[in-house]
């Protein structure tokens, strides 16, 4: 009996530490209105949202889904106390969104943003 409620402890704490793990928003899988990430008159707008929607894709794809869920809740544990919670959140909205450009770059679009 003693035995089990420092487990029982250690599960729920992994458990809802992992849950804070999914926090980060995608990017939007078609463009937004309003703020162009490209100049849409030099372009076929068509081939330019699939284009878009399949980088939008790449960049939303996530690593760490690959890892073990307590190794994944002790290493954001950890960001978070040594980075803040806000600006590692940013840092990855920013990651995610340097990708997606670098994806459109690579199909041979000149990025305005």
């Amino acid at each position: 009996m003693k035995r089990t409620c420092p487990l029982l402890a250690a599960v729920v704490l992994v458990t809802t530490l992992a849950a804070c793990t999914s926090l980060e928003p995608n990017v939007a899988m078609v463009p937004i209105t309003g703020y162009d990430l490209v100049d849409k008159s030099k372009i076929d707008t068509v081939i330019y949202d699939k284009d878009y929607a399949e980088c939008a894709a790449i960049a939303n794809q996530d690593i760490n889904s690959m890892s073990t869920t307590a190794s994944r809740a002790v290493g954001t544990a950890a960001e978070k106390v040594s980075m803040g919670i806000i600006g590692r959140k940013a840092a990855n909205d920013a990651d995610r969104m340097s990708v997606l450009k670098r994806c459109l770059t690579g199909r041979g679009y000149n990025i305005l943003r």
